[in-house]
């Protein structure tokens, strides 16, 4: 007798292509129902659809925190207001695992997190709650991942390392075993990190050195 699955009703909170790669993982998983998209920033015209979807204003949604979860789907780390305007008003937070990633089962996922097709997070890894590991980024055994993350395609984080929250390592960085990344830091891309990186703090280069300070994620 086949059992039939329970449909989880999911508003993509932003509008742009992120949002469209998590409608697409939404769909590969099979069991949500995707209600639309939600724009915090602009307030879209009335008949705005994306694929097929309607776009929501924060402010006029239809369906209220018993109604549905949510996911936010922007990549850069500034999502935060946007989440943490939506926790106020106790909408639940649901993650999307794609089916093609690899997660151990000895790895933790926070809530309302994206790991996208191809990317892997190893043994006893922690990932902090919404985050998003973008495709075939590469997260070590023992790694500890702050919330509010953004981890690149391609990125590679050796084992036992820690990520502080809100910080951004982007596409094709490499950070070697037992460093630190302080909150709010930013990796360049194709970055190769030998050292830790303060908190606020930008790098790049082979090996990466600070070209900026005071930085708040990207």
């Amino acid at each position: 007798m086949r059992v039939a699955l329970k449909v989880r009703p999911l508003l993509l909170l932003g509008d742009g292509t992120s949002a469209v790669e998590a409608l697409e993982i939404a769909e590969a998983i099979g069991d949500f129902s995707p209600l639309g998209f939600v724009n915090s920033l602009t307030r879209p015209d009335p008949s705005a659809t994306i694929e097929g979807l309607p776009v929501f204003w924060v402010d006029d949604l239809p369906f209220g925190p018993a109604d549905c979860e949510v996911v936010c789907a922007i990549v850069t780390t500034q999502r935060r207001a946007f989440i943490d305007l939506m926790r106020s008003r106790d909408y639940p937070f649901a993650s999307l695992v794609h089916p093609f990633s690899n997660v151990s089962r000895r790895a933790h996922v926070g809530s309302g997190c994206i790991v996208d097709a191809g990317a892997v997070i190893g043994s006893n890894a922690v990932l902090g709650d919404y985050s998003l590991v973008k495709r075939g980024a590469l997260i070590g055994h023992d790694d500890r991942i702050g919330k509010y993350c953004t981890i690149g395609p391609g990125a590679n984080i050796a084992g036992n390392v820690e990520v502080g929250d809100g910080a951004f390592i982007a596409q094709g960085a490499v950070i070697r075993e037992q460093i630190r990344i302080g909150s709010g830091a930013v990796v360049g891309a194709g970055a190769v990190v030998l050292q830790d990186v303060n908190a606020n703090d930008m790098v790049t280069g082979i090996p990466a050195k600070i070209t900026r300070s005071g930085v708040n994620g990207h």
